[in-house]
C-alpha cells in the first residue's frame, strides 16, 4: 500500500520550542510513510525547520500558493495521484496523532478489505479535551473533516473531486455524503485520537458561575454558516437524515455561543452575514463590501 502525507505550514512558527513540537509530530508517522510533502503557503523562511528533517531521505518541501483550503487539498490530492498512491493524508500545522495512533490507522487498512472505505479518520479532539475509550474500535459515520484522514485514492480519483464553491470547510462534508450515497463507507476508529493544539479558550462568567467554550475565528463561522445552506439545499432530499442532524447541532452551536461566550454578538452578526449572502448566492472566497 502505497500511503503519501501531505503537510500544510499555514501558520508562522515562532520559536525554537514549536520547531521542536512539530518535528516531532512528524517522527510519530515519516517511518509509516511512502513519502511526504511539506507545502509552506505562508511565505516564511523555514530554512531552521527543515534542517530538522534533512535525515529523512522520504521528505520533500516546498513554496505553495494559498487558494483557500478547498483548492489547497485539491491540489495535494492531486499530486498524490501522479504519485499512484493507493491512500493520502492531508494535515495542517498543529494537528497531531496520539502515540501509534497512525500506525494502527495504516494496520487496519492493511488488515482489512479496504476497497469500499473511502475515509478512515481518527477521531478529532482539541488537545485539552478528555476523552474514554470505546468498546466498539471502529464504526462507520456519516461524514467527517478529512483533515488527519486515510483517504482512499481510488475512490477519490473516481469522484467528481472536491466543490471548489466552497473555498474554505464544508467541502469535506460534502464529499463524504456523495461516497455514502455511493456505496462506499466513512469509518471512524473511536479509539486513535487526532489531538488540534490550533485553539483558544474563552470563559464568561454569569452571576457566580465561570462557563468556559473554544472560540472560533470569525471567518471559519462565516464560512460554515453560509457553506450549511448550501449543503442542506443540496443534500435535503438525498439525505434528509443527515440534513435534519446537521441543523440541530447547529441550533444547539448557536445556544452554546450564546450562552458561553462574550463575543457572541460579533459571532452572530457574522452568521447574519453568511445567510444573507448564501441568500444572494454568493460562494467562493468572501469578499468585504467596500
Amino acid at each position: 500500500m502505497k500511503l503519501i502525507v501531505n503537510l500544510i505550514i499555514d501558520k508562522i512558527i515562532r520559536n525554537e520550542e514549536e520547531i521542536k513540537e512539530y518535528v516531532k509530530n512528524i517522527e510519530s508517522y515519516i517511518s509509516h510513510v511512502d513519502k511526504l510533502y511539506i507545502y509552506n503557503i505562508t511565505k516564511q523562511n523555514l530554512e531552521n525547520f527543515y534542517e530538522r528533517l534533512t535525515r529523512y531521505d522520504n521528505i520533500e518541501c516546498t513554496d505553495m500558493s494559498d487558494y483557500g483550503q478547498v483548492q489547497n487539498y485539491s491540489i495535494l490530492l492531486e499530486q498524490a495521484k501522479k504519485e499512484n498512491a493507493d491512500f493520502s493524508v492531508i494535515l495542517e500545522l498543529g494537528y497531531y496523532y496520539e502515540e501509534d495512533v497512525f500506525l494502527n490507522l495504516k494496520r487496519y487498512l492493511l488488515e482489512k478489505d479496504h476497497s469500499k472505505i473511502a475515509v478512515l479518520t481518527p477521531m478529532p479532539l482539541l488537545g485539552c479535551q478528555v476523552y474514554e475509550r470505546k468498546a466498539e474500535e471502529y464504526r462507520t459515520i456519516k461524514g467527517c473533516k478529512l483533515i488527519g484522514a486515510f483517504i482512499n485514492m481510488d475512490i477519490y480519483n473516481k469522484s467528481e473531486g472536491f466543490k471548489l464553491d466552497y473555498y474554505q470547510t464544508t467541502f469535506d462534508y460534502d464529499y463524504c455524503i456523495k461516497q455514502r450515497l455511493q456505496g462506499n463507507f466513512i469509518m471512524l476508529s473511536q479509539n486513535d485520537i487526532l489531538r488540534n493544539s490550533n485553539y483558544k479558550i474563552l470563559e464568561k462568567k454569569i452571576l457566580f458561575f465561570t462557563v468556559s467554550t473554544y472560540d472560533k475565528d470569525l471567518m471559519e463561522i462565516y464560512y460554515e454558516t453560509r457553506n450549511r445552506y448550501y449543503l442542506w439545499d443540496e443534500f435535503k432530499y438525498l439525505d434528509p437524515e443527515y440534513v435534519k442532524i446537521d441543523q440541530k447541532l447547529f441550533k444547539n452551536e448557536k445556544q452554546e455561543i450564546r450562552y458561553k461566550d462574550k463575543n457572541y454578538r460579533e459571532k452572530f452578526e457574522m452568521m447574519d452575514l453568511a445567510r444573507a449572502d448564501y441568500k444572494k448566492g454568493k460562494k467562493g472566497k468572501y469578499i468585504p463590501s467596500i
